[in-house]
């Protein structure tokens, strides 16, 4: 069983005194985060293809057995068919592969995340939209975060999680506000080997407000929810392999500070 605990950032200048010594240099900070994580969810590559350079220095400056989790481009969030389009300039899916061969010669590249926006809903879509993604990607797990309520409410929730491990797709568990607007907490493994489970933080107002992605995000955990997270990363322990686990809740410092204590609480 492998519990990796991180978050979705090394570079934030909030992170300073939290993750950092105040006068350490920017470009050394991911050597640095790399003592203390063992893996790390890449955001940039959700606004494009990282440079070689980019792929090279995260190769040196990580340790054997360090895991960099990539989040795919906004393009496959709005669709995810777009996978398909494979001719020429258009093939941005087979660009980003290219760009990340380096890191999987050197077996640090773990889990492509797809984030779906609530567009995709249940009414307009289908899961099968996912399957050229899919394909593309393995051997590499693909993990899916869903938006739209509707995919898990009543009898769809059975169908939605089934249709997930048909696909071998690793459903992405949240911790976000409670309503009927948000995502359950839906705790499950839909692939034997892989387990995801990202802290969004519980700040309703931020979200509803439809603010920025750090206004959303805006909430410090209290200890007993802390607590209470640790069991639910506890019980994806028993349904899979490996759990990653990402702190999201990326304003000011409460991203590293929610890992930092999560990673103490499950190894007491």
């Amino acid at each position: 069983m492998s519990i990796r605990i991180g978050i979705g950032s090394w570079s934030d200048d909030a992170y300073r005194g939290v993750l950092y010594p105040p006068g350490l240099p920017a470009s050394e900070r991911l050597r640095h985060y790399a003592t203390i994580f063992d893996h790390v969810e890449v955001n940039s590559t959700y606004y494009g293809a990282p440079k070689p350079e980019a792929v090279k220095k995260w190769i040196a400056e990580t340790p054997r057995g360090f895991l960099f989790d990539i989040k795919l481009h906004r393009v496959f969030s709005q669709s995810p068919a777009s996978a398909a389009k494979t001719e020429g300039k258009r093939d941005l899916l087979g660009y980003t592969l290219e760009r990340l061969e380096p890191l999987m010669a050197a077996k640090k590249l773990g889990v492509f995340l797809l984030l779906l926006t609530a567009r995709f809903s249940a009414e307009k879509h289908s899961l099968a939209e996912l399957d050229v993604l899919a394909e593309r990607l393995r051997p590499f797990p693909l993990a899916v975060e869903l938006r739209d309520p509707a995919w898990v409410k009543g009898a769809a929730r059975a169908a939605t999680l089934a249709a997930f491990r048909e696909r071998g797709i690793a459903w992405v568990a949240v911790d976000m506000p409670k309503g009927k607007e948000f995502l359950p907490a839906i705790d499950e493994a839909t692939r034997p080997d892989l387990a995801y489970l990202r802290l969004h933080g519980r700040n309703r107002a931020g979200y509803l407000a439809g603010g920025s992605a750090a206004e959303q995000h805006h909430y410090r955990y209290r200890e007993a929810e802390l607590r209470d997270i640790a069991e639910r990363i506890r019980a994806l322990a028993t349904q899979a392999k490996n759990v990653r686990v990402v702190a999201n809740n990326h304003a000011e410092d409460f991203a590293p500070q929610a890992a930092l204590a999560l990673r103490k609480i499950i190894a007491d």
